[in-house]
């Protein structure tokens, strides 16, 4: 039975060696396209490793592009007609999460979206305190300044702050006399042009004759009550200033104490607190719990303060605070006691007005309780209501009578709970068409504490124009010439998160194939705007994501990537409502194509004159061109860059867009025969905020170089998407 079982073995092992032996023997140069499998998707082994010469993008065998799906959402997958084999293409730009801080996603073949390193913002300078901002999308490097007075350490700028533990002490501030320090750090403590601190304490305070404005400084005081009730202070509290006024309440009936400070310079943050105490009292002034009003608004020069029904013989203590030394004018009004507003919420009684009849809105002490989305409300709101006897169109001026805020009016639904429209500015006003006969409900709140101006006036009822809806939004024509918008009749009927209360308008766009999408808005100079690619509903959760939308000054974009078949609103709004330019260019997917390393004239990338969308890395490149729109004073050749090569057979207009790039990017186009050729006017982009670089040019036949560098020595990883349209 042995001898059977070895010659079983023997004859199997002769038969498997000839086998092998005629497989070698046919050798051919033919790839075999079954020897790697399948690319599985995210189900795949995250442990197979290949050899370093694999192409990772190659998967099974295939005939048409329906074969290749990988199940990844983040890949591009189709057909390779050459190899016969699926091809899928990571795309790092469709993970995005646009979260800037937390890393640039990245596509995993057979896995999908995975995260990347976070940025650190480190620069390895011991002299700066680094921080990632996400709203830039950029890193921000502040001089260390231990004790926040506002003057960097002496260990990095010498001669500047000779005392880094104490914020009383900088080569910013005043001599103080006879404390024994060198507050201003120029070398001599206590010098003959020295400055006495005023009003600095409770027992030092400033004695208020009676209703006017006072001029105080809280140059050499310190910070004597950091104690306090109130809810907010100013941002660095340990370096701040206080001064103290006095103000006794006259005889006779009661009376409020109005206090509203206001730094004379735009950057010093300002607080108020009110104390009170009775006739007789010294004790109140120090105390934390004699609170009897307070006064802030994050970040702004100028707080306000209201102590209510003060009774006479009272004295109410105003501690002043500013984040920096300096002069500030504080005006005090002393009037009859009124009660404190009873349309304090939506669960209040609203205060009606009369159509076509001013009314004055006071923001001291209101609560913030009413949520709008016109983020740049900052104080608390009051509610008001008007009613209409008929059908009729409505708008609401608001202007600021005193103060140096705007006021924020938003128009409620009948719970008052819900926003129907918002405006944070005076112009225009906000605008309402067709309201229905019956009471109506809104707010005014301020971007700081003020008095402010409001009138409602109504219209007969205008037609709501087409594109004022996205239900009935007209289509726009892609890859066509921007067309103007005007939004001066619009109302802001977009509740999408982008712009709040700005005048608005939608298009219809349809896509018969999956799409890359880019939306491009400008604006007059110096305003907000914002264009943004949704779904036919048009809410916040309807946006195409990311990035959904995009807001800022002129211009804005949206590039949205492998947009799936279907209808689609492209929605343009301005702030004041004038007139936009709007323009969206669209391509049948493509994938993104490496520029590889492209770093000099030997051997750049050549782009092609139909575009596409490209991806490269400066961080390993070398500095190789100068670019005209660079920050002054840098070294030669400026930060590290790529160029590519681009030949025009035709007259075209070429745009290029850099949104999702890692980095504050410079785009410069040049032109010449012979690389790098010359800068072309106009053609030089620095892209230092969160939508990076972008050109829109039109240009003649030629050959064309054109360089991707980085603002101010920035480098890291970009895109750019380009596209070629007829020239207009």
């Amino acid at each position: 039975m042995r001898a059977s079982r070895a010659r079983r073995i023997a004859t199997l092992v002769a038969t498997l060696l000839t086998l092998a032996v005629a497989h070698a023997g046919c050798g051919s140069d033919a790839k075999e396209l079954f020897t790697r499998p399948f690319d599985a998707g995210a189900d795949a082994d995250a442990t197979d490793e290949r050899p370093p010469d694999v192409d990772e993008t190659l998967g099974g065998p295939c005939t048409e592009d329906a074969q290749c799906d990988d199940k990844v959402p983040c890949t591009f997958d189709s057909c390779d007609k050459t190899l016969l084999r699926c091809r899928n293409v990571p795309d790092d730009t469709l993970c995005d999460d646009q979260d800037y801080c937390n890393g640039r996603e990245k596509c995993v073949i057979r896995l999908g979206c995975a995260p990347g390193p976070v940025v650190t913002c480190q620069d390895d300078n011991p002299c700066t305190t680094d921080r990632c901002v996400n709203a830039t999308k950029a890193c921000e490097h502040a001089q260390r300044d231990l004790d926040g007075d506002g003057d960097p350490d002496n260990h990095c700028v010498g001669m500047r702050d000779c005392d880094d533990l104490d914020p009383d002490v900088g080569s910013n501030h005043l001599e103080v006399c006879g404390n024994g320090k060198d507050d201003d750090c120029d070398g001599i403590p206590d010098e003959a042009a020295c400055t006495e601190p005023a009003n600095d304490t409770c027992t030092s305070a400033f004695v208020v004759p009676g209703s006017g404005t006072y001029f105080l400084s809280t140059d050499a005081a310190k910070r004597d009550y950091p104690q306090t009730n109130c809810p907010s202070t100013v941002e660095t509290p340990t370096a701040s200033k206080d001064v103290v006024m006095k103000i006794t309440v006259p005889p006779g009936a009661a009376q409020d104490v109005e206090v509203w400070a206001t730094a004379q310079s735009s950057k010093n943050e300002v607080a108020v607190e009110l104390r009170g105490t009775t006739p007789d009292s010294a004790t109140s002034c120090t105390s934390k719990d004699a609170l009897l009003g307070c006064g802030h608004i994050k970040g702004s020069p100028s707080a306000r303060a209201i102590a209510r029904g003060a009774s006479a013989g009272s004295i109410v203590y105003a501690i002043v605070t500013t984040q920096l030394a300096g002069a500030v004018d504080v005006k005090i009004n002393l009037h009859d006691a009124v009660p404190k507003p009873a349309n304090e919420s939506c669960g209040s009684t609203p205060e009606g007005v009369a159509i076509d009849a001013p009314v004055t809105v006071r923001l001291i002490d209101a609560a913030k309780d009413v949520a709008s989305t016109c983020t740049k409300a900052l104080t608390g709101e009051l509610v008001y209501s008007f009613t209409l006897a008929a059908d009729a169109d409505v708008q609401i001026f608001a202007s600021t009578l005193e103060g140096g805020g705007q006021p924020v009016v938003s128009l409620r639904d009948a719970t008052c709970t819900g926003e129907l429209q918002c405006r944070s500015a005076a112009v225009p006003p906000l605008f309402a068409r067709n309201l229905s006969a019956g009471q109506h409900l809104f707010t005014v709140a301020g971007t700081r504490q003020i008095d402010a101006s409001v009138l409602v006036k109504t219209y007969p009822v205008s037609q709501a124009l087409p594109n004022e809806s996205c239900a009935t939004a007209t289509a726009i024509v892609p890859n066509a010439p921007p067309i103007p918008v005007d939004l001066s009749k619009h109302e802001a009927f977009v509740k999408n998160g982008c712009l709040p209360g700005g005048p608005s308008a939608a298009y219809k766009l349809d896509l018969d194939v999956e799409s890359d999408v880019l939306v491009i808005g400008r604006f007059p100079t110096n305003e907000q705007g914002s264009v943004s690619l949704s779904r036919p509903g048009c809410g916040t959760a309807d946006l195409v994501v990311p990035p959904g939308c995009a807001t800022g000054q002129t211009p804005q974009r949206v590039s949205a990537r492998k947009v799936p078949a279907g209808s689609y609103r492209v929605i343009v709004a301005d702030e004041l409502g004038q007139t936009a330019q709007l323009s969206v260019l669209v391509r049948p997917s493509v994938p993104p194509t490496s520029v590889g390393a492209s770093d000099s004239c030997i051997a750049p990338f050549s782009l092609p004159a139909s575009g596409g969308f490209f991806i490269g890395d400066t961080t390993n490149a070398t500095a190789d061109f100068n670019a005209g729109c660079d920050a002054p004073g840098q070294p030669i050749n400026g930060a590290k860059d790529q160029i590519m090569k681009l030949v025009l057979p035709q007259k075209q207009r070429v745009v290029l867009d850099m949104v999702g790039s890692s980095y504050s990017t410079i785009l410069d186009v040049r032109q010449g025969p012979t690389c790098a050729g010359t800068e072309v006017p106009n053609a030089c982009y620095v892209g230092f905020n969160a939508s990076r670089s972008f050109l829109d040019l039109t240009l003649n036949a030629g050959t064309y170089w054109v360089q991707v560098d980085g603002y101010n020595g920035d480098r890291g990883a970009w895109n750019l998407d380009m596209r070629t349209l007829p020239a207009p």
